[in-house]
């Protein structure tokens, strides 16, 4: 009898999915996805088992139903190994707050894609539910609505429950869904996340904070030489001379950016890979690293209440400041983002945001092209900037040009290099092209800026790099050799009194405010700072009570 019960066991729908589920994981772990189900069946399996029973419960009986519901849990996985693989980064649930920023890049096709993808096995589900089982369905959601709603109203019991059976959270997302499931960790996560949110209550004093702030500033115009800042983050800049496996036929850098920086480039450690661009300057603005502790992307929690970051410093030191983006206002809470870090004048292309001042226009965007050319940016934040004068600015540039999905228009910018041993990639030989006309573009603005200001710090580092198809393509391609993390490094230019500048290591992005203050004050903020300029001074894991301290006053009511 026992051998009877076991063989229909075996035979139910349930062990079908089961099966299915641990061969599907075990092949999106050989192709470099996240681990498979059988490493972390203690949590992971019961929860996916239950979801399974409830989705099953709820629609018409039939071997269809049971495909469905399959289908539509085995989505979210593949949508987990899919997320990773392109980004290099574990899902969360904060990450849907990017969502509308995503639709609002894509072409309509890609767009209906998504959407299709995302809403397709969802009314699968509704055409196949029973009306008259949902009320059975419905109190079996109650023990999942209680855990999901425990990671919102009692995280700290939430975790303090996982940690009693055993599973241990670690830094390292990939590791955590290792022990865990993907499942798991993504409650996890939302639970450390609201945590943190509770926590940071404890760092939330603004006359301290606003203190300190006068202070550093008091402590800076008591050393500094007051002079231009340029400030610009480059949209998915990627330097091709960098990956080792390509061999091309010329050099795809402009001759007038070779003669300007020849050798003097150096590289700065990047917080994200192919997207999120609002925490590169995140970092580059704030100074401490984007942590994602409180939400995924550290904008999004801004109010526009201050958040003491470089503007602010500075415009207490009497400063002008003022931050010009080459796209929408929208991306990523942008707006109160830039007030929070201080930021007095705000500009974004009128065709984007017709109802605000501003001196930008996207209207010399050519052909297919989708955004604005960064020498036309360049050009018209030059304007802006008009002749020299006595007061000091910090002047800010976010540039657009060279974001996916890589059109560049053969009229107006006809091929210069192409790939002469190589993959056959064609977003590859776009960005190769790019970065020739976007080599000559930085050329020509940087010198302006220098016959302009030629005691200015000019800085200009990209966002991030490129998506080239998954994470491992760039290990593919031969980027950057054997370093570890390559995907995070980007390329960073710095010119100080009209001479580039590099330094003996890769900075990170974070590093970017007091590489500023330093050269500000002819090196006596490094002297009296932990600075990571030349070499680490400050491990990243010192800058979690600064962080915490920024965020929890930035997300303060304004």
């Amino acid at each position: 009898m026992w051998w009877a019960r076991c063989r229909s066991l075996l035979r139910s729908p349930h062990a079908a999915f089961l099966a299915a589920m641990i061969a599907s994981t075990s092949a999106l772990q050989l192709l470099g996805g996240l681990s498979t189900l059988v490493l972390h069946p203690l949590l992971e399996v019961p929860l996916l088992l239950y979801l399974f029973s409830l989705l099953l419960g709820a629609m018409r009986p039939g071997r269809a139903s049971a495909w469905i519901a399959g289908s539509l849990l085995a989505l979210a996985y593949v949508l987990h190994d899919a997320y990773f693989l392109a980004l290099g980064a574990v899902f969360r649930l904060a990450d849907l707050d990017e969502l509308p920023e995503l639709l609002q890049v894509l072409t309509w096709l890609e767009t209906a894609l998504v959407l299709t993808v995302l809403l397709g096995p969802l009314l699968l589900v509704l055409s196949r539910v029973d009306l008259r089982r949902l009320r059975h369905t419905a109190i079996g959601l109650l023990p999942i609505a209680l855990l999901i709603g425990s990671t919102r109203f009692v995280p700290e019991s939430f975790l303090d429950f996982f940690a009693v059976v055993g599973t241990e959270v670690v830094w390292s997302d990939a590791s955590t869904v290792k022990r865990s499931g993907r499942l798991v960790t993504l409650l996890l996560r939302e639970a450390q996340r609201n945590a943190a949110h509770d926590r940071s209550m404890a760092f939330r004093d603004r006359d301290a904070y606003a203190a300190a702030a006068r202070e550093q500033a008091a402590e800076l115009a008591a050393h500094m030489r007051p002079r231009p800042v340029h400030v610009v983050v480059l949209e998915s800049l990627l330097d091709p001379t960098l990956l080792k496996n390509v061999t091309f036929s010329r050099d795809p850098r402009h001759p007038d950016y070779i003669d300007l920086f020849g050798d003097q480039v150096g590289l700065s450690i990047s917080p994200v890979f192919g997207s999120r661009t609002a925490q590169a300057e995140f970092e580059v603005m704030c100074g401490v690293p984007a942590l994602s502790v409180l939400t995924s992307v550290e904008f999004n929690a801004f109010t526009g209440a201050p958040a003491h970051c470089l503007p602010d410093i500075l415009a207490q030191v009497g400063y002008r400041t003022s931050a010009s983006n080459g796209y929408r206002p929208n991306f990523f809470n942008a707006i109160k983002a830039y007030r929070g870090m201080g930021f007095a004048d705000i500009y974004f292309p009128r065709e984007y945001a017709s109802q605000r001042d501003t001196y930008l226009t996207a209207a010399g965007i050519v052909g297919d092209e989708e955004y604005i050319f960064d020498g036309d940016l360049f050009a018209q934040h030059r304007g802006f900037l008009g002749p020299h004068t006595d007061a000091p600015a910090l002047d800010y540039l976010l540039t657009i040009y060279g974001h996916h999905p890589f059109v560049i228009d053969a009229d107006v910018r006809p091929d210069v290099v192409t790939i002469t041993d190589g993959p056959e990639d064609i977003d590859l030989l776009r960005i190769t092209n790019q970065f020739w006309y976007r080599t000559g573009a930085i050329a020509h603005h940087v010198r302006a800026l220098i016959a302009r200001d030629p005691e200015s710090i000019i800085v200009l580092v990209s966002d991030h790099l490129p998506l080239l198809g998954a994470s491992d393509s760039y290990t593919r391609l031969g980027y950057l050799g054997d370093l570890p993390d390559a995907i995070h490094h980007t390329r960073m230019l710095v010119v100080v009194d009209g001479r580039p500048v590099v330094h003996s290591g890769p900075l990170h992005h974070y590093d970017v405010p007091s590489m500023i203050y330093d050269y500000l004050t002819d090196g006596w903020y490094c002297t009296t700072h932990a600075c990571n300029l030349d070499r680490e001074t400050r491990p990243k894991a010192e800058y979690q009570g600064d962080y915490m301290r920024l965020m929890a006053n930035a997300a303060d009511s304004p």
